[in-house]
């Protein structure tokens, strides 16, 4: 019976512990000759006091051998502790739902003040996390990018408290992309 529990654990373990990667990471990666264009000034971004940084903008991935087109978000991240930049991809499949996300809860919730409580609103991509935390009068963003590769730190996290007004800002990036 533990031989088969062990069994079972390991099983759902391996299972749930899969890299996902995004659409967009699945084109680039099956395309040999890729070309990303980058708009620059359509840029959401967020900045920590310790000189941190998350930068949204939208791309166009191109498969140079195939000609085929695909539009998405992407997301460079900047932070110190460890000392690294990462990036990350938001296909255009989930750009829909983030978009409804950030307008439906989000949006909405940017005053939000309480006594004695908190609540926490959540928005999971496949390569990126984003949380809207409010508390008494205290408010956070917090950015995470997923693990999508074999690195041996597993979520990168950027999180700041004096940016949370620039959110309307990324969801003019994210209707753009639609």
């Amino acid at each position: 019976m533990k031989k088969l529990l062990f069994i079972y654990f390991s099983f759902t373990t391996v299972l749930f512990s899969q890299n996902i990667e995004s659409t967009t990471r699945k084109f680039i990666d099956e395309a040999q000759f890729t070309r990303i264009n980058k708009d620059w000034t359509t840029i959401a971004e967020f900045k920590s006091g310790i000189n941190e940084h998350v930068y949204f903008y939208p791309i166009e991935v191109i498969d140079l051998k195939s000609g085929k087109t695909v539009n998405a978000l992407q997301l460079d991240m900047f932070i110190k502790n460890p000392d690294v930049f990462k990036t990350a991809w938001i296909g255009l499949d989930e750009i829909e739902e983030f978009v409804g996300f950030i307008e439906d809860n989000v949006i909405p919730n940017l005053e939000l003040r309480y006594k004695d409580k908190s609540s926490e609103f959540i928005f999971k991509a496949r390569e990126m996390t984003l949380s809207y935390f409010v508390h008494e009068k205290n408010r956070r963003l917090t950015i995470k990018l997923n693990s999508y590769d074999d690195d041996p730190i597993k979520n990168y996290t950027f999180w700041t408290e004096t940016q949370v007004d620039k959110i309307p800002r990324l969801l003019e990036i994210l209707k753009k992309i639609k």
